[in-house]
């Protein structure tokens, strides 16, 4: 029987299953003697087992088949739980997550065909056959009895290892804004099974070898009935996740993009049809078009629905990973995420994950304090990391904030001083928010040294690029001594959002509602000049103007009694934008295009087209300031 018709619907399962895991684990780490969690951890692990078996994963089998045995002897208190275990077990996890990818990959590859006894190649970091080994000592071994000698027959690598000496991995990571990381990108065939981050593989800071892994599982079996020892690594410091949005077998984001242009050609046409009827006059023509108006709409956000995906299909990663790197660094760090039900586009998601994941192994290794530290200071000794997002109209607030150390501005200006980013007038005359906003600056980091945690990675500056290019911004505050905080504002889709429709000369552009804070009307008369740049007051503010005659290289309206002002707002500075009329606000939909000659100027973010049928260029705004 072929089996591989069923494989997206077995990666999708079994995802579900792999975080219940990870998460009892976590649970049961700081509450061992939690019944619940211990039983869905079981359940869990049988459930996989019997997905594995019927579609003849073999590897999967066993090792599910190991760990359903040790967490039955832990429910039945056989043994006692300890973080050893808890190590042990997560690496199991790990192992399984890695060979769910690999069966996937093969199945999509080879559609119908499988390793022989149904297992695939194990390309994976670790080494599955020795976790494998590892249980089978745990779980054979007398009650209460010590494992000493667990998995201490060594492969040969690991003898050449011993004899040689060990060497760690290659260091990356992420920091400041030092920019170095690899992007790639992994595809299996079968559209079931697609192992997909949007064509980029996320930056790993440590080839961790199979011989130092596999030391790891075999160092913490022999702790496992040893509490008095106190174990101060992780085995297996999951410390920079790839981040995957949870796999939806039914429909691919591929066929969701699809349907999405189709809709859009929908309401473009709907829009022409409106144009060209106007002035007729039917009763019964106007209904059809409202009927049709009706139904295109409501098909418009179905389809919107169902790219939505709630943020927790990325987060769900994010307190196994925080809890390993706090260990590495001997910190204790509380993790709380509020608002993980709030959706966003499935492509932004795609699009955040790795941001994210940055801004997080930032706070554990800049911001949070180490312990010894935090108590001579007089902090609580758990530091504490908060992720929060909320809905606000028709964009999403992600918040990661912290209690740490804060971001010294005096030390960002004399690494920018000495990296020739900034001269020293300048250094001098920088306020507060704009000495905060060099940290998004290429190269520029304020650590002595790199890290296994944050070293060489994606940059501060690629995290604000990615987000401003999804049509979002990132703001940053910061109080020495008390924590920082990042924000990132983001539309709620990327396919369609609202905009306000301007007039420059004879043509029309569209700037979106994501960056806009109000719109207004002034008289010429208030206009004024510092510095040769011209400035108006705005609720006792001065607000700097952008003319996009001069920007477009047109001439200035020397009739102009009036000038209408579009007030935009980027990491804290807001600009007024000048054009010739405000048009109204209207929904558009968003058409990339392919133009050398407009992707120079770096001023425009996509097109749209009216129902007229005119194509006008959607301004992007954060080129402009």
């Amino acid at each position: 029987m072929d089996m591989s018709k069923y494989m997206g619907i077995f990666r999708a399962e079994s995802e579900k299953y792999i975080k219940e895991l990870s998460d009892s684990l976590l649970v049961l780490e700081t509450d061992p003697e939690n019944a619940e969690q211990m039983n869905t951890l079981f359940r869990a692990a049988h459930t996989f087992k019997g997905m594995a078996a019927t579609m003849g994963f073999k590897q999967i089998v066993e090792l599910t088949h190991e760990m359903e045995s040790l967490i039955d002897r832990l429910r039945t208190r056989q043994i006692v739980l300890n973080s050893s275990l808890i190590d042990v077990l997560l690496v199991c996890v790990d192992a399984l997550e890695e060979l769910l990818e690999n069966v996937c990959e093969s199945e999509g590859n080879k559609p119908g065909k499988r390793e022989k006894d149904g297992e695939t190649k194990n390309e994976s970091h670790t080494d599955v056959y020795e976790v494998l080994k590892t249980l089978r000592e745990v779980n054979d071994s007398p009650e209460n009895a010590s494992i000493q000698n667990a998995g201490d027959k060594s492969l040969p690598a690991e003898k050449e290892s011993e004899e040689g000496g060990e060497e760690g991995g290659e260091e990356g990571g992420e920091e400041g804004g030092e920019e170095g990381g690899e992007e790639g990108g992994e595809e299996g065939g079968e559209e079931g099974c697609k192992i997909k981050d949007n064509g980029k593989k996320y930056i790993r800071d440590k080839e961790v070898s199979k011989t130092e892994e596999t030391n790891k599982v075999k160092n913490a079996a022999k702790e496992i009935y040893l509490p008095e020892k106190e174990e101060k690594t992780p085995a297996y410091p999951k410390s920079n996740p790839k981040v995957k949005i949870v796999h939806n077998p039914r429909i691919s984001t591929e066929q969701l993009d699809k349907l999405m242009n189709l809709v859009g050609e929908l309401v473009i046409n709907q829009s022409r049809i409106n144009e060209l009827t106007r002035n007729l006059q039917s009763k019964e023509l106007e209904a059809a078009l409202s009927d049709f108006h009706k139904l295109t709409r409501e098909l418009q956000d179905e389809v919107i629905e169902a790219r939505m995906v709630p943020l927790e299909h990325i987060t769900y990663i994010y307190p196994r990973m925080i809890r390993d790197l706090a260990r590495v660094q001997n910190k204790k760090i509380d993790f709380i995420i509020k608002g993980k039900e709030i959706k966003l586009d499935r492509t932004i998601l795609e699009e955040i994950g790795d941001s994210l994941v940055h801004l997080l192994r930032n706070a554990v290794d800049h911001g949070i304090e180490i312990l010894e530290k935090r108590v001579k200071l007089g902090k609580k000794e758990n530091g504490t990391i908060l992720v929060t997002a909320s809905r606000q109209e028709n964009f999403v607030l992600i918040r990661i904030e912290d209690d740490g150390c804060g971001i010294d501005t005096n030390e960002i200006r004399k690494v920018a001083l000495k990296k020739g980013i900034i001269s020293r007038e300048s250094a001098e005359q920088l306020q507060e928010e704009e000495a905060m906003q060099l940290i998004f600056t290429p190269g520029l980091s304020t650590s002595d040294s790199v890290t296994d945690i944050s070293g060489r990675g994606i940059g501060m500056d690629v995290v604000k690029n990615r987000v401003e290019r999804l049509g979002g911004s990132v703001k940053v505050e910061s109080k020495p001594g008390l924590g920082s905080r990042f924000e990132l504002k983001l539309p709620l889709t990327v396919a369609v959002y609202q905009a306000m429709l301007v007039r420059v000369e004879k043509e029309k552009y569209a700037i979106p509602f994501t960056n806009i804070v109000k719109n207004i009307e002034v008289s010429s008369q208030e206009i004024k000049h510092i510095k040769g740049q011209e400035v108006i007051l705005i609720d006792n503010k001065i607000l700097p103007l952008l003319r996009l005659r001069r920007q477009f290289q047109l001439p200035d309206d020397d009739n102009e009694n009036n000038i209408f002002v579009v007030m935009v707002e980027k990491h804290g500075q807001y600009i007024g934008v000048v054009v010739d009329e405000l048009l109204g606000k209207q929904e558009v939909i968003v058409k990339s295009f392919k133009s050398k000659l407009l992707d120079n100027t770096g001023r425009f973010a996509g097109a749209t087209i009216l129902g007229d049928g005119n194509v006008i260029l959607i301004i992007d705004v954060n080129s402009l300031i």
